[in-house]
């Protein structure tokens, strides 16, 4: 990359490393309290601040009905949180009741084995901006907070999915108990799983497999406890993989970073008559400038319209920014995509999505600036009907961020959590300005 991608490598190292120490966060987001307030402290209501040009659509995407004031205002007005959470890793937002989703709970991995987190905020928060709060398990007293495993575990159905130090996978019911191993991944790389009709679940991961060419690093999917099945062609890697609801089955993206070019494919899967697993065509959606192992991306999907492949990617030699690439009835290779330009290059870009749910909402992380060695935003917006991202607010800045998810629950409101080198923080926003 060149001058516009200068500042691309002010991030963290390989995820299974572990952050380094690292205040990590605005001064504003630590007010000045004793020593031992502080270890618990997280960032204060940043949604005030607006996103800068820089990170609006790209002025060539086709055109579309942007949405109005008041849904641009949705989900930044900070209602409960943020809270600093006991450890710091990548956190899986989990709602007990799918069908109220409401009070999300935070799990962890820990080495293999799931951890839930109950967050506890109190009452809700009176108007204007909240003071940080300290989950009770954070303890004043408690210092620099464990580090969870990587990779974020996984909920499909009844059950949770976490990867082990080893790599091995293991499906585990969620009320606790012993879960068969049924799968062998590349340690501390990223899983996915969903739930799919007939209270089936799918998981999909990476895996390092023996080939003429050497070892390479593919995508597998396992249906239950079944054996696993090679989810991209042969020839190709993966880098990255992740699974959606998709029309009564599921559709799966697998990244393929190299260091010319990314390929990103996409496929869909469904069960037969008989139960079986069964692959749809692969399809290469789109092809991004070269990529590194680090480079993730997420799919979304609205309550019942396309899905969208975002992916955090060099545009040009000069550019670098958000990709989104819609999917109708199925994937099909070459798609068109809409571009939201990112002020500077980021490796790695953190983003996620929620899926199943409308509008579609998007939380990543960009530099603020043009400048080597910005500090990193945490954006959270929306996608319009052509997969145009429109900035609702900036929820926080940091130095750096390692991983981030969101939800949004049944009334719409948001819950983000983000990990820093400081820690992993949870917060809802409203669903209304």
């Amino acid at each position: 990359m060149v001058a516009a991608l200068a500042g691309c490598h002010g991030g963290s190292g390989a995820p299974g490393a572990g952050p380094a120490p690292d205040a990590g966060l605005v001064a504003s987001a630590l007010p000045a309290e004793p020593a031992s307030a502080q270890a618990s402290a997280a960032p204060a209501d940043a949604g005030a601040l607006a996103a800068p040009d820089a990170a609006a659509p790209d002025a060539a995407a086709p055109d579309a009905a942007a949405p109005d004031a008041a849904a641009l205002g949705a989900g930044c007005k900070l209602r409960r949180g943020p809270l600093a959470l006991t450890l710091r890793g990548p956190a899986l937002l989990w709602s007990p009741n799918e069908a109220e989703r409401a009070d999300f709970r935070v799990i962890f991995n820990r080495d293999g084995v799931a951890q839930h987190v109950v967050p506890s905020f109190g009452a809700l928060t009176a108007p204007g901006p909240p003071p940080a709060e300290a989950a009770p398990d954070a303890g004043a007293d408690s210092g620099d907070p464990a580090r969870a495993s990587w990779p974020a575990c996984a909920v499909a159905s009844r059950f949770v999915f976490c990867m082990d130090h080893g790599g091995t996978i293991r499906r585990t019911p969620l009320g606790g108990g012993e879960g068969p191993p049924i799968g062998a991944g590349r340690r501390g790389t990223g899983i996915s799983a969903i739930a799919l009709p007939g209270g089936h679940t799918l998981l999909a991961f990476l895996s390092d497999r023996k080939t003429s060419e050497g070892a390479v690093t593919q995508a597998f999917a396992v249906l239950d406890e079944g054996g696993a099945m090679p989810l991209s062609e042969e020839g190709s890697g993966a880098t990255f993989v992740a699974l959606a609801p998709w029309k009564g089955g599921a559709i799966a993206m697998y990244i393929d970073a190299r260091s010319a070019l990314t390929p990103v494919h996409a496929r869909t899967l469904g069960l037969t008559a008989e139960g079986k697993l069964e692959l749809g065509p692969d399809a290469v959606v789109f092809v991004g400038d070269a990529g590194e192992s680090r480079m993730g991306g997420a799919l979304a999907i609205g309550a019942g319209g396309p899905a969208y492949v975002l992916l955090p990617v060099a545009k040009d030699i000069s550019a670098f920014g958000m990709a989104a690439i819609r999917v109708d009835e199925a994937p099909r290779d070459d798609m068109p995509a809409v571009w939201s330009l990112y002020p500077n290059g980021l490796s790695p870009a953190p983003i996620a999505a929620t899926q199943g749910v409308s509008p579609i909402r998007v939380a990543r992380v960009r530099p603020v600036s043009r400048d080597p060695g910005a500090r990193h935003a945490l954006e959270l917006g929306q996608l319009d009907g052509e997969g145009r991202f429109h900035a609702s607010c900036v929820a926080v800045e940091g130095k750096s961020f390692k991983h981030v998810a969101i939800e949004a629950d049944r009334d719409g409101s948001l819950w983000i959590a983000y990990t820093t080198a400081a820690g992993t923080f949870i917060e809802q926003r409203a669903a209304g300005p």
